[in-house]
Order: C-alpha cells, then structure tokens, then sequence
C-alpha cells in the first residue's frame, strides 16, 4: 500500500505548478504578470491558482517528472504516515522506478480557502503499468484524498497530502 500513498498525492499535488502569481503556460514565471493581471482585472483567483498547482502534479506524476511534483511540495511537508519532503522524494523515486504508464483523471475538487491555508478535496482515478509484472503489481485505484496547501510569498504549496477518504 505504500506505492498508492504517492500515486494519491500526484493527483491532489496535482497542482504543484504552485504559481506564485503568474505564469505562461511552459511553466515559466514572468516577473510582474501577476501585477499585469491585477490591473487588467483577470487576476486568477486563489481557487484557480490552486487547481493550476493540482493540474501540474497530475501533469508531473503522468509524464514521471519528479521535479514537476515536488515543485509543488512545501519543504514543510508533512504527512499522517510521518514522511517529510525528503521521504516523500524517495518514495516518488522509488515509484517512478518501478511504474511507468502512468494515468490520473480527475474530477472537479472541491476547495475551501481560509486565508493563507487551503484544503482541498480531489476525487480520481489512477492507473499504473509496472516496468516488470512479475514483480510489481498494476495499479487501478479510485478514491478521494484530502489535500492541504498554505500560500507563502503569493505561492500555493502542499503542506499535506491526506489518506484516502
């Protein structure tokens, strides 16, 4: 069951494009978009900046770009199985690893902001292909998962992915 813990958080991670402000759709951060956008009145709206972290976790995890997931993760993270970002790392390599032909749909999450602290509940699907069969099993898993985030220097990151719900 280890395995699912990180396949979970790719999908409500599925938004660690954490965004401080704005950014283009490579990914890139523009100095000053943000303000831009303030002033021109399309400034995207905390929720959105959170489905944006969440889309690029799901976008990470899929296309097995550690670095796009934890790109996303607050070096505060924590999680009820105890791991930090360090062992969250580890876990997500070892995954990558193992797994590839990685698929998440989701659907819309729900999402309450209370200041600078979100949380987020994601409802998905996951499926996994494992390099070897003989010794790992595919995965197919569908669930719920709560997700926390805290906004730091105007960036959504993910403080805690929670068990499935």
């Amino acid at each position: 069951m280890r395995l699912l813990r990180p396949i979970g958080l790719g999908l409500m991670l599925a938004p660690l494009v954490l965004l401080a402000g704005c950014a283009n759709t490579f990914g890139i951060r523009v100095p000053g978009l943000e303000q831009l956008g303030q002033a021109s009145g399309l400034a995207r709206t905390d929720e959105e900046k959170i489905v944006a972290v969440l889309d690029d976790v799901q976008r990470g995890m899929q296309n097995r770009q550690i670095y796009k997931v934890l790109a996303n993760v607050s070096r505060n993270y924590y999680d009820s199985e105890g791991r930090d970002y360090s062992a969250l790392e580890a876990d997500l390599t070892e995954f990558f690893k193992k797994y590839r032909e990685i698929r998440i749909t989701r659907v819309t999450p729900k999402i309450q902001v209370q200041g600078d602290f979100a949380r987020v509940i994601e409802t998905f699907g996951t499926t996994a292909e494992p390099y070897d069969p003989t010794i790992e099993p595919p995965i197919s898993l569908q669930g719920q998962v709560a997700v926390t985030l805290e906004k730091v220097g105007g960036r959504w990151q993910i403080v805690e992915w929670g068990g499935m719900l």
